[in-house]
């Protein structure tokens, strides 16, 4: 039955100006003939955006008296549970934060059990403002979390960027968050079909060329053949997931563990974390594989905190 299909949910992010609506409206327009529901957050004041979308869209629900990433995450989840009491669900949900969002708590919430029922998360896009998006590194953390969080980033308005700043922007892009696909838009508009992309390696093919970083956000690859004590591994990342939340990002892979056949794939953003099984190894010999992005990260820092999950 289509109303036990999960609701497929995409979440927009990107700090303030760089351009949130337009790429909603324009991937609403896409959308035509679904039941599309937007829950549009802005930070202290009467929702002025909201008054864009609202044509395009089956149901309109606005949180205005804080940011979903903290005070109203509550709220979030009752939004959420009321959608799925509705008789007909929609079929999809759009999700815009506030541009000062810590968004790794919003896309960890998507990764617990109970939300996963009933919700799948299909891609976390974040719209960065080609003029201005190192300016915004340097003055809001929170930009640089929006940016390491994302499946999808879109450099937008980039009409007059000279393609010498575009190659370098996307370079430093990707060296910020290699497991997420860039692309770009002029003034907003971005095909629906440019956003259907296979998933990333975790290892790339090629390495990615240094580029020297005006920001200090960076990526940790942690790669070993031994199989991790799970019971210790969930320790040891929840607890500085926890404890460090504004150096710790994100984290990505997958592991192998002792005494089981299966790959289990691991993701943390915020202060969520998960570690589920994600089907047996086939062909591929086991090993472990992870992708630590954050800030100021190093890599003997991080072959300390796993060490204990390694021992025995």
């Amino acid at each position: 039955m289509k109303g036990d299909r999960p609701i497929k949910v995409y979440i927009l992010t990107g700090f303030l100006g760089a351009g949130k609506t337009t790429i909603l409206n324009s991937l609403l327009s896409q959308f035509t003939g679904y039941r599309n529901v937007v829950i549009e957050n802005e930070f202290g004041k009467v929702n002025i955006d909201a008054t864009l979308i609202a044509e395009k869209i089956d149901q309109l629900y606005e949180l205005t008296s804080g940011c979903i990433c903290c005070s109203l995450d509550n709220d979030l989840m009752e939004v959420l549970g009321g959608i799925l009491r509705q008789e007909h669900r929609p079929d999809h949900v759009f999700i815009e934060t506030t541009g000062i969002a810590d968004v790794g708590n919003i896309v960890g919430m998507f990764h617990t059990p109970d939300v996963k029922r009933h919700y799948t998360l299909v891609s976390t896009i974040c719209i960065t403002d080609a003029e201005n998006v190192f300016e915004r590194l340097q003055q809001v953390p929170e930009t640089g979390k929006q940016i390491s969080c994302a499946d999808v980033i879109i450099i937008n308005k980039i009409k007059q960027l000279p393609v010498s700043q575009l190659i370098y922007l996307s370079q430093q892009l990707e060296q910020m968050n290699p497991l997420a696909f860039i692309t770009t838009s002029e003034n907003g508009s971005i095909s629906l079909d440019t956003l259907q992309f296979p998933e990333k390696p975790l290892v790339p093919q090629a390495p990615v060329p240094a580029v020297k970083s005006p920001h200090k956000v960076n990526t940790v690859l942690f790669q070993s053949p031994q199989a991790f004590d799970l019971n210790m591994l969930v320790f040891v990342l929840d607890f500085h997931c926890n404890v460090y939340p504004d150096q710790l990002y994100r984290i990505k892979g997958y592991i192998q563990v002792k005494d089981s056949p299966d790959r289990m794939l691991v993701q943390s953003t915020g202060k969520y974390l998960n570690i589920l099984p994600a089907g047996q190894w086939g062909d591929i010999p086991p090993s472990s594989t992870l992708v630590f992005i954050g800030k100021d990260l190093k890599t003997a820092t991080i072959q300390r905190i796993l060490a204990p999950a390694l021992r025995g």
